[in-house]
């Protein structure tokens, strides 16, 4: 489970983690940090219990808080 915390762009809410899954790179630099074992780098999805407003990044991303 993500150790991240997250705002909700729209509200300011805590945003609470939904998922962790397993997506293709899209970029060069996500290529580089993607581990042969999982073929692939994670994006964890978050969900705001307030407006229901739905956000995701890649595990490791520097978010805006």
């Amino acid at each position: 489970m993500s150790e991240q915390t997250m705002s909700c762009p729209k509200c300011g809410e805590g945003m609470n983690h939904q998922a962790s899954k397993l997506v293709y790179p899209l970029t060069e630099a996500e290529a580089a940090r993607m581990t042969p074992a999982l073929d692939g780098v994670i994006e964890d999805v978050f969900a705001c219990p307030g407006c229901g407003w739905i956000r995701s990044q890649r595990a490791g991303d520097k978010n805006d808080d």
